[in-house]
């Protein structure tokens, strides 16, 4: 159970809630709640949920809640993973809008107000994000995501061109930090708790509607030695996205094919466009290059799923004598 201040101005929800879900952030985590309040969009609520962090974060947190009434501050008890840290933020929302925030990044000041005009204007988006550009621990910008996003699909009127392109070409998953609909994000499995699982998110936020992309940069995603990207790898990730998974045999092509065809069930679509995003896993089992195919993955994950499970099985052998 999470310890909670919980400063609520009023019984009247407010428009927007960001969630931001933190570990032991006390580097950046100041500068992104500023960024944060700093927004001309004022209507919002910000949720921080605390994975029991052993630094600064809990003291950081508690004197922004102290000094604005939107923050409502949760703690738990033990570090549960990234995934159940996300969805958290989700289940205690109260906003119409949505949007997830990371403790290392900036928000310009009129992402929001840019966003929620965005899905004012168009009640058919599932979500809209701003271009984004890369900074480094100094604040200095180094590059953008422009390489990738520009080729994206996303705001195609037919639901398997988004889907396709979402989950056969390659990109960031930076729209994962952009605002949605609350109701529509509620009907998917959330962040879960799997590698890749952002990419099968925000393909089936591309099932349920159109994706905006604001033409000017709102947005600085921050890389430093610290980032989950450059820190995080092979196995670990898994168990950086949930502690419990630690020991547990994950197949996680394969999770994303069952959860990609599951969104597809899920979504309320013609027959005919059911079947046409049925179909984009056959492209998807040959992309993106040759070395990176989703069918070889399929097959490393067999391997590696099979040699963990003898390692186990030994493991548990050998305890036995």
């Amino acid at each position: 159970m999470a310890e909670q201040l919980d400063q609520e101005a009023g019984n009247v929800p407010p428009r927007v809630t960001i969630g931001l879900p933190v570990y032991n952030g006390e580097n950046y985590l100041a500068e992104a709640i500023d960024s944060i309040l700093g927004q001309t969009y004022t209507d919002f609520e910000l949720i921080i949920s605390d994975n029991a962090s052993t630094d600064r974060t809990e003291e950081i947190c508690r004197a922004f809640a102290d000094q604005d009434e939107r923050i409502r501050y949760f703690r738990h008890e033990r570090n549960r993973g990234a995934s159940p840290n996300y969805n958290f933020t989700v289940e205690k929302a109260r906003g119409e809008y949505f949007k997830w925030a990371a403790h290392d990044d900036v928000l310009h000041p009129a992402f929001l107000e840019k966003a929620v005009d965005a899905l004012d204007a168009d009640p058919n988006l599932s979500l809209a994000y701003s271009k984004t550009r890369t900074i480094n621990e100094h604040g200095e910008v180094v590059g953008t995501y422009d390489k990738y996003e520009d080729s994206l699909r996303i705001d195609a009127l037919d639901a398997h061109t988004r889907f396709g392109d979402l989950i056969c070409r390659q990109h960031n998953c930076i729209a994962i930090f952009g605002l949605m609909r609350t109701a529509q994000l509620a009907r998917t499995n959330l962040h879960a708790a799997y590698q890749g699982a952002d990419r099968t998110l925000l393909a089936e936020m591309a099932l349920l509607g159109p994706i905006h992309r604001i033409s000017e940069y709102h947005f600085d995603r921050q890389d430093h030695p610290g980032a989950y990207t450059r820190k995080e790898k092979g196995l670990d990730r898994i168990t950086w996205w949930d502690v419990d998974q630690a020991d547990k045999i994950t197949l996680p092509t394969w999770r994303r094919l069952r959860e990609y065809a599951n969104a597809v069930q899920r979504a309320e679509l013609p027959l005919r466009e059911r079947l046409i995003c049925y179909s984009q896993f056959g492209r998807w089992l040959v992309s993106p290059r040759w070395y990176r195919q989703n069918w070889i993955r399929l097959l490393r994950d067999l391997v590696v799923g099979r040699w963990r499970y003898g390692v186990r099985l030994v493991r548990g052998l050998i305890s036995d004598l």
